[in-house]
């Protein structure tokens, strides 16, 4: 199955659920400032204007190309039938899918706060660089229709970058992409880009970075953020 990327930008909060508005992907100017409009082919990314998604279309045309695969292959498998054993009981590939897209949502700033302590990224914002997240979740059937209980986190590690390239070609793919993106926007001085990539059997990995990273010194690094991630 093909990986998914979400683009999101997000506050360096801690260990929380708040949901926070979305940016612009090219200039960033927020929701609350203007009214934004989602990528129409991959529903990832959203911008303020037409010119602004022109602009910043080299940028995205691989993630809304892999996105758009991704989706493809979501429901070519429900029609197959591949894979379908592996399934919690009672749903389809294209239902998993959306669910894990919803607790992503639901979870982003546990993600972002993930992000920045396990990377510890306020002692070395750099490490955004050499080192990716690598979190391995797995459908809960005790969630009782909320989203953010779809799923249960089974494991998170940092891991180095050159050595997350090598599990499989998504991986390598998608990490290209992210050194794409942080590039971009450490070019345009707003900040550098860390990303986590979640792994779900049958699904594959999708990969959540998040932007606009500056300094984080401030910031006390949690030694225990797994066992709050995990518990």
């Amino acid at each position: 199955m093909a990986s998914k990327s979400k683009a999101t930008r997000d506050d360096h909060s801690a260990f929380a659920t708040k949901k926070l508005g979305h940016k612009c992907g090219n200039c960033n100017i927020t929701g609350k400032e203007t009214t934004l409009k989602i990528c129409a082919r991959c529903k990832t990314i959203q911008y303020c204007s037409r010119d602004c998604q022109k602009a910043h279309w080299k940028t995205h045309k691989d993630i809304c190309n892999r996105n758009a695969e991704h989706a493809a292959a979501v429901v070519e498998a429900d029609q197959n039938g591949f894979g379908s054993t592996l399934l919690p009981p009672g749903i389809s590939f294209k239902e998993l899918d959306e669910r894990l897209e919803k607790w992503i949502k639901f979870h982003h700033s546990t993600l972002m706060a993930t992000i920045i302590h396990g990377l510890a990224l306020p002692r070395d914002l750099k490490r955004s660089r050499t080192h990716v997240i690598q979190m391995k979740v797995c459908p809960r059937l005790d969630h009782n229709g909320v989203s953010g209980k779809f799923f249960r986190v089974l494991n998170a590690e940092a891991v180095e970058i050159s050595t997350a390239r090598g599990f499989s070609p998504v991986w390598e793919e998608s990490l290209e992409q992210m050194r794409t993106l942080r590039e971009e926007s450490e070019g345009k001085r707003q900040g550098t880009v860390a990303a986590i990539g979640v792994e779900c059997e049958p699904l594959g990995v999708q990969f959540v970075p998040f932007g606009s990273l500056r300094d984080l010194s401030p910031i006390r690094i949690l030694p225990n953020w797994k066992e709050l991630l995990i518990g």
